[in-house]
C-alpha cells in the first residue's frame, strides 16, 4: 500500500484552493449579489464568494449580460443578534433574475439570512413576520425554478459579528452559552457553505436550509457550570483547502456497495485514508484495490453490525489497524417493509442494524477521541423516512432512521465539549441496484412529487456527507440535511393540470 498522491490545486478561478474532486466543480464563475449597498454584511458575503475565486457583481452596479451562474440574495437584520433592521426582499427584481435563470435552464441561488424558525425574545414580532414571509416566498419560487435546472437553497447564519451583528459583551456571552459550539460563526464557514451550494455535486439539494448557527436547534440549557464561550478563529484564506481530508483516516461502514462505496471513493478523492467496513469481504477487497491503485491507503475490516457488540469491536480493530481514526461515515443499514401481524423481530433487527450499532460506534469513538485529546467528526446516512411517510409499510424502517437522526442531534450536544461534531444526511430515493428493479410506474409517480423530477445519485449523497466531515463544515453540528430534489423541503401537491405541467415558470 502506498501513501496518497498529492492533488494539485488550480492556480486561480472558481474553486481555486478547492479539492479537485469532481463533486466540487463550480457551476460557473459569475455571482450576482443582491444585498444592501455598502452594508457590512454585503461586504462580508462578497468576500466569502471571492475567497473561493468567484467573480462577484453587485446587483445595483451589475452591467447586465444575461443571468448569472449563481444568484446570492442577502437578508440580514435579526434584532436578537444585534443586527440593524433590514429592508424586505425586492421580490420583483429577485423573481426576474431567478426566472431568467430558469428560462436558461441552469444555475444556483442562495438566500443568506439570519432569520429562522426560532422565536427570540429580543426580536420584534412584525419584523420577524416580515422575514418569515420573505422566506416562504423564496421557497415557493424555489419550487417553480427547480424543474428548470435552478437549485435554490438557504444558508441560515447564527450570531456572526463579521456580518454586522453587534451585542454587548454580557449579551454576547449569554447568547453563546445557548449554542452547542459556544462561539460565533466564522467567515471561512460561510464561505465554505456558499461554495458547496454552488457546486455541481449538490445539484439535487433543493429548497434546503443549511443551519450555520452553532447548533441553535438543540435549544441548549445553559447550566451555571457551562463552559465559557470559545474564541472565534478564522484561519484566513491562505490555509489548506478546507474541503480536503488529507491526513485523515475515515471509517466508512456499509462500504461494500451503493452509497457507502461512493462515500469511500469521495473520501479518497479528497485525500483521506479509509477503513472499509461491511459484511462482504470480496466486495470490500475489490474497492480497496481500486483506491490503492489511485494512490490511497485502504484497510478492510469485516463486521456484521446487526450483531450486538460488533460496532465497538469494529472501532477497536479499525483504530488498531490505522493508529487512530478522525471521522466516521456511517452508511451501513437496511430497508425492509413491514408485513401483516407482529413485526417485532423485523423491527428489532432494523433498530439493531440501523440505529443501535451506529450509536455503539459513536460511543466507542468518543471514548477514544476524549482519551486521546483529539477531535473528530461523525456523519450518518439516515433517510427521508425519518421525517416523512412516503409509502405504506415503512413504519419500522422510518422508526430506526428517525432514531438515528435524533440520536445524532443529542450526540452532537454531548460530544461538543470534546471537539467532536455530528450531523446526518437524509436522502430521498437514490438510484441504486434496488431502484433498477423497482416498478417503473412507482418511480414515475415518485419523481412527479420531486421538484427536480429525478432521484439523487449515490455520488451526490457522498459529496454532501464528505462536506460534513471536512474542516469546511466546522460550524455545523447537530444538523440534518436533506438531499431529495426538494421533495420534502418544498413539499406540496404537484401540478394538477397535466396540460400545464411542462410549462416554463
Amino acid at each position: 500500500m502506498t501513501e496518497p498522491t498529492a492533488h494539485r490545486t488550480p492556480p486561480g478561478g472558481p474553486g481555486a484552493g478547492v479539492s479537485p474532486s469532481r463533486s466540487l466543480a463550480p457551476v460557473g464563475s459569475r455571482v450576482l449579489l443582491e444585498s444592501q449597498p455598502g452594508a457590512t454584511h454585503t461586504r462580508a458575503v462578497r468576500a466569502a464568494w471571492e475567497r473561493h475565486g468567484f467573480h462577484v457583481e453587485e446587483a445595483d452596479d451589475a452591467p447586465g449580460g444575461g443571468p448569472p451562474d449563481v444568484y446570492c440574495v442577502v437578508a440580514v437584520g435579526n434584532e436578537a443578534f444585534g443586527a440593524r433592521p433590514s429592508a424586505p426582499l425586492r421580490r420583483g427584481r429577485v423573481a426576474r433574475v431567478l426566472l431568467a435563470m430558469a428560462r436558461r435552464g441552469r444555475g444556483r441561488a442562495v438566500l443568506v439570512t439570519d432569520a429562522g424558525p426560532h422565536v427570540h425574545a429580543g426580536a420584534g414580532p412584525e419584523a420577524a413576520a416580515a422575514r418569515a414571509a420573505d422566506q416562504a416566498w423564496w421557497q415557493h419560487l424555489a419550487k417553480r425554478c427547480a424543474p428548470r435546472g435552478v437549485a435554490a437553497n438557504t444558508v441560515r447564519v447564527g450570531y456572526a459579528p463579521f456580518l454586522g451583528h453587534v451585542l454587548s459583551e454580557q449579551a454576547e456571552n449569554e447568547l453563546l452559552r445557548h449554542l452547542v459550539t459556544r462561539r460565533p460563526v466564522e467567515p471561512a464557514e460561510l464561505a465554505a457553505a456558499l461554495r458547496v451550494l454552488a457546486s455541481q455535486g449538490l445539484g439535487n439539494v433543493v429548497g434546503e436550509t443549511l443551519p450555520l448557527d452553532g447548533g441553535l436547534d438543540a435549544t441548549v440549557v445553559p447550566m451555571p457550570s457551562a463552559r465559557a464561550a470559545r474564541p472565534a478563529h478564522d484561519p484566513g484564506p491562505g490555509v489548506p483547502d478546507p474541503f480536503r481530508l488529507d491526513g485523515s483516516v475515515v471509517l466508512v461502514t456499509g462500504a461494500s456497495s451503493g452509497i457507502g462505496a461512493s462515500i469511500a471513493r469521495e473520501c479518497a478523492a479528497r485525500g483521506a485514508d479509509v477503513v472499509l467496513a461491511a459484511r462482504r469481504r470480496p466486495e470490500l477487497e475489490k474497492l480497496a484495490a481500486e483506491l490503492r491503485e489511485h494512490g490511497g491507503r485502504a484497510w478492510v475490516v469485516t463486521a456484521d453490525l446487526s450483531t450486538p457488540g460488533q460496532a465497538a469491536e469494529l472501532v477497536r480493530r479499525a483504530w488498531e489497524h490505522t493508529g487512530g481514526l478522525d471521522a466516521l461515515a456511517h452508511a451501513a443499514g437496511a430497508v425492509t417493509f413491514d408485513g401483516p401481524g407482529d413485526n417485532t423481530p423485523h423491527r428489532e433487527r432494523l433498530l439493531s442494524l440501523n440505529t443501535l450499532s451506529y450509536a455503539s460506534a459513536c460511543d466507542a469513538l468518543l471514548d477514544r477521541w476524549a482519551a486521546a485529546g483529539r477531535g473528530g467528526a461523525v456523519a450518518a446516512v439516515s433517510s427521508l423516512a425519518a421525517v416523512s411517510a412516503p409509502v405504506a409499510n415503512l413504519a419500522s424502517y422510518g422508526l430506526s432512521k428517525a432514531a438515528t437522526t435524533l440520536y445524532t442531534h443529542h450526540f452532537a450536544t454531548s460530544a461538543a465539549r470534546y471537539g467532536v461534531r455530528a450531523n446526518t444526511v437524509l436522502p430521498g430515493f437514490v438510484r441504486t441496484p434496488m431502484t433498477d428493479v423497482t416498478n417503473p410506474a412507482f418511480l414515475r409517480a415518485t419523481n412527479r412529487l420531486v421538484p427536480t423530477g429525478r432521484m439523487s445519485e449515490p455520488d451526490e449523497v457522498a459529496a454532501l456527507l464528505c462536506y460534513l466531515i471536512s474542516p469546511a463544515a466546522a460550524g455545523l453540528t447537530g444538523a440534518a440535511l436533506r438531499i431529495d430534489g426538494g421533495g420534502h423541503c418544498l413539499a406540496g401537491l404537484p401540478h394538477l393540470n397535466p396540460t400545464t405541467e411542462g410549462a416554463r415558470p
